[in-house]
């Protein structure tokens, strides 16, 4: 089972025994723990009917005994082991050993288990199917996790452009928690409004910084030298490390030489799109800035990308120096 579907089963009114989750993603497997828990426990009686805890220092034969406590002036308790994944063996037999016996009817408490990293044994897997729910969290699709921020912004009524989508992956990364995060702040940024556009993802969470360095790259492959030098100088001025701006540079020369290469192979608009897994938008504007370089001209490029790697590693340049130098002698060179 994944998230979606544990989504859809807490709607439903049926409640398990027990919740095993587990997967690279622990902000998926909190956040199902805080609706397991505004499902079942009433918050006035929270502490008398909530209790977690950590498998490290837990003893499995008292997590047992409180699962057998009726629950004070409420129909559910709820019990939470956190990094299952530290549970000693022979407690771990021991919870193998209470589900196989364990009967699903009238079941009132609740014990959910969390894997922090790793994943549980097969015997407690095979015991566990028997009366309760398998979760793994893994989002590895980047489908998946596009629509994943959809859902998110649809909970606030709101929309976001395939464009906006894009610069809020590419900045953020999978990180679940911090795209989180960044939508509750992309959220109020925007206050009433309905859709999303790109400039608010890139001022909310890079400031000025962020629609700096598109600029400045978008000018490189433009062959803009002025606003190139102008965002960079800029850029130069804010908090970005030097090495970060010269690897987006360097990405832009490398995308602006496989586009090249491919439309010079014969490729198509859409067969383009699909090599280099960007959206049509991006291989657009890509498009454009390789017709602007030569073969000739993206070569010397990449020499000059080297000499600056180097210069970095051994020079006593300013680093901000080298990036106002290697921008301004791409655009140069390019314009020869």
């Amino acid at each position: 089972m994944n998230y979606e579907s544990m989504l859809s089963l807490i709607k439903q009114e049926k409640i398990y025994p027990v919740y095993l989750l587990y997967g690279k993603e622990n902000y998926l497997k909190e956040d199902i723990l805080k609706k397991l828990r505004k499902r079942l426990i009433n918050p006035a009686y929270r502490e008398l009917n909530y209790k977690v805890f950590y498998g490290e220092k837990i003893s499995i034969n008292v997590v047992i005994n409180d699962l057998k406590i009726l629950p004070l002036i409420s129909e559910h308790k709820l019990v939470v082991i956190k990094e299952a994944e530290n549970i000693n063996k022979n407690d771990e037999k021991k919870l193998v050993n209470y589900f196989n016996q364990l009967n699903s009817k009238n079941i009132f408490s609740t014990l959910i288990i969390i894997y922090k990293e790793g994943r549980p044994n097969k015997e407690l897997i095979t015991a566990i199917k028997r009366i309760g729910i398998i979760a793994n969290f893994n989002i590895t699709d980047k489908g998946k996790l596009a629509l994943w921020i959809k859902s998110k912004f649809r909970q606030s009524n709101k929309k976001i452009t395939q464009e906006a989508l894009f610069y809020l992956q590419s900045i953020v990364g999978p990180d679940l928690a911090r795209l989180f995060n960044e939508i509750e702040k992309i959220d109020i940024y925007t206050k009433d409004h309905k859709i999303i556009e790109k400039e608010d993802v890139m001022i909310t969470i890079g400031g000025s910084e962020a629609v700096n360095i598109f600029k400045v790259l978008d000018s490189v492959g433009n062959k803009d030298i002025k606003n190139a030098i102008d965002g960079l100088v800029k850029l130069n001025q804010g908090n970005l490390h030097h090495l970060s701006i010269f690897a987006m540079i360097y990405r832009q020369i490398k995308l602006i030489l496989q586009t090249k290469l491919l439309i010079a192979g014969g490729f198509n608009f859409k067969e383009v799109e699909k090599k280099l897994k960007l959206p049509y938008f991006v291989v657009e504007k890509i498009i454009k800035q390789s017709k602007k370089y030569t073969f000739k001209e993206i070569c010397k490029s990449y020499e000059l990308l080297n000499i600056a790697d180097l210069a970095f590693k051994d020079s006593q340049q300013e680093p901000k120096i080298i990036l106002e130098e290697l921008v301004m002698n791409i655009i140069k060179c390019s314009n020869k």
